[in-house]
C-alpha cells in the first residue's frame, strides 16, 4: 500500500461536485503537486486531507489509517497557508513552538525542536524578531518551520509562496525543494503555476473540473501530455487539426510518417513552441507578432493551418521581422498526436 492513498474521494455542495470520485497514490517520501486552474477541485482536495472540509465519499488512508473520522488536530499533518497565518504578538520562536505547546511538548524538547527548525529553514539568528519586522520571505519561511517543528507525517502546502514576488519567489522553491530533500517528507502542493509545479515536483497531477486528467513525472507531462487540456495548461502549445492514415499524419499537405501503426481518421497534432523552427519548407506563414523576452524571442505567425507560436532562443541567428513571410517545421518526434476525445478541452 503507498503512504497515501486518495480512492474516489468525491466532494459536492448541493448540485456542484467540487472533485468528482478522484483516486491517487502517493509514496512516502514524494513531492506532487496539485496543479491546475480556479475551480479545479484542487484546494477542496487538500482541505479534505487536511480534515477542514467534510468528504461526501471516498476514503484517505494515511500510512493504511482512515482519516476519515479523525479530527484535523490529531492528523499529525504540517500546513502552511497561503497568507502564513503568524501571530503578529509572538515572536518568531515562539510562533514555532505554538503547535508543540498545544500538544504539551515539555519545555527543554520543545526548545530544541524550535532550534532545530529555525536552523533548517535558516532563521536562527531572527527567533526574538517579531513578524512585522521580517520580509514576505522570512514570513514564509516561519510558517515553514511551524508546520516542521511537530515533525508530521506529511506537510501540505496551500500555495505557499503566491504572496511573494517573482525573483523571490523563484528562490524559494529552490530552498522549499532542498528543505523537502533534506527531511524526506512527504508533501503535496496545491499551485496554479506551472513553472513552480514543474520546479518542485517529482509528480504533477493536473486537474480540471474536479476530475483528474494526468498524473506523471513533470517532463513527461509536459512533452507527452494525454490530453489537449494538459497540452494546453502545461506552457503554451500549438494544437492542429490534422488526418491520420493509418501510417502517416498530414497537416495542410505536410506529412509526417508514423513509426507505428494508428487508428486512420481525424487527428489533433499538439507541438511545443520551442520545437518549431523556421526555414525548409514546411507550413508557410506570415509573421504577425514578435516579442523579445531576454532569453529567447517569441513568435506569432498565421499560417496555412491557423495561427503558430514559435519561440526561437535569443542569439540563435537571423530571426524574421514582423509581416516577413517565413515557413515552419518540426520533426514526428517533437509531436503529440491526440485523439477526437484526447483533445477535448474543459
Amino acid at each position: 500500500m503507498s503512504f497515501l492513498t486518495i480512492e474516489r474521494l468525491t466532494k459536492t455542495y448541493d448540485q456542484i461536485t467540487a472533485v468528482d470520485a478522484i483516486s491517487l497514490d502517493i509514496e512516502r517520501g514524494e513531492f506532487v503537486s496539485l496543479l491546475g486552474p480556479s475551480g479545479c477541485g484542487k484546494t477542496t482536495t487538500l482541505q479534505m486531507i487536511a480534515g477542514f472540509v467534510e468528504v461526501t465519499s471516498g476514503r484517505i488512508l494515511l500510512n493504511g489509517r482512515d482519516l476519515s473520522q479523525v479530527p484535523p488536530a490529531e492528523r499529525g499533518l504540517g500546513i502552511v497557508f497561503q497568507s502564513y497565518a503568524l501571530f503578529p504578538h509572538m515572536t518568531v520562536a515562539q510562533n514555532v513552538g505554538f503547535g508543540l505547546e498545544m500538544r504539551r511538548v515539555g519545555r527543554a524538547e520543545r526548545d530544541r525542536r524550535i532550534a532545530a527548525a529555525l536552523q533548517l529553514v535558516g532563521l536562527q539568528t531572527m527567533a526574538d524578531r517579531y513578524p512585522r519586522r521580517m520580509s514576505g520571505g522570512q514570513q514564509q519561511r516561519v510558517a515553514l518551520a511551524r508546520a516542521l517543528v511537530i515533525e508530521p507525517d506529511l506537510l501540505l502546502l496551500d500555495e505557499p509562496l503566491s504572496n511573494l514576488d517573482a525573483k523571490l519567489r523563484e528562490e524559494m522553491q529552490g530552498e522549499l525543494r532542498d528543505i523537502q530533500e533534506r527531511t524526506g517528507l512527504t508533501t503535496i502542493l496545491v499551485t496554479h503555476d506551472q513553472a513552480e509545479a514543474m520546479a518542485l515536483s517529482d509528480r504533477v497531477v493536473v486537474m480540471n473540473k474536479g476530475a483528474i486528467e494526468q498524473v506523471a513525472p513533470p517532463e513527461t507531462a509536459y512533452q507527452t501530455p494525454t490530453t489537449r487540456f494538459v497540452a494546453d495548461f502545461l506552457g503554451r502549445t500549438n494544437t492542429l487539426e490534422g488526418l491520420c492514415d493509418g501510417r502517416s499524419v498530414t497537416v495542410r499537405g505536410q506529412v509526417w510518417s508514423l513509426a507505428e501503426a494508428r487508428e486512420a481518421g481525424p487527428i489533433f497534432v499538439a507541438v511545443r513552441p520551442e520545437r518549431v523552427a523556421f526555414g525548409g519548407t514546411g507550413l508557410a506563414g506570415k509573421v504577425r507578432k514578435r516579442v523579445f523576452q531576454g532569453s529567447q524571442w517569441f513568435f506569432a505567425v498565421e499560417s496555412e493551418a491557423g495561427p503558430i507560436f514559435v519561440l526561437a532562443p535569443n542569439g540563435s541567428g537571423t530571426l524574421p521581422a514582423v509581416d516577413e513571410d517565413v515557413h515552419l517545421a518540426w520533426s514526428m518526434e517533437d509531436m503529440r498526436l491526440l485523439s477526437r476525445e484526447e483533445a477535448r478541452v474543459g
